[in-house]
């Protein structure tokens, strides 16, 4: 993902975020249920999140993803960016940094290879 396309802004150039971040994003977005507001909010937090101009810096240990998310979305409403290109552009985002995560699969095949007994065609 190197850049995504927002309402009246066009093109904005992203960065992927950190495993962490990814992983703040998902578990909030996971939680909002039928709250419009607060996933406006994830949502928003998201696009910051990836966003390397207009947006201010995500900084985890300053704000909850709910309450930065708050700050990102004060500034594309009142910069014209409309709520549905909010939520759609979010929400691919958020998809993309859930993709980014470690899948059991994965956490599997770590475990395994950590594990104390070698595998069977281990020379050791």
């Amino acid at each position: 993902m190197d850049v995504i396309k927002l309402g009246k802004w066009g093109t904005v150039q992203t960065a992927p975020p950190n495993m962490a971040t990814c992983f703040e994003m998902v578990v909030s977005w996971t939680h909002c249920g039928d709250d419009m507001a607060q996933l406006a909010r994830i949502c928003s937090s998201a696009i910051g999140a990836v966003a390397q101009e207009r947006l201010p810096k995500y900084r985890p240990s300053v704000h909850k993803p709910s309450e930065y998310g708050h700050i990102c979305l004060n500034v594309m409403l009142e910069n014209g960016i409309d709520s549905g290109s909010i939520l759609r552009t979010g929400t691919r985002i958020l998809q993309y940094m859930s993709e980014q995560l470690p899948n059991t699969e994965d956490v599997d095949d770590k475990a395994d290879f950590l594990s104390e007994t070698p595998p069977e065609d281990f020379d050791g």
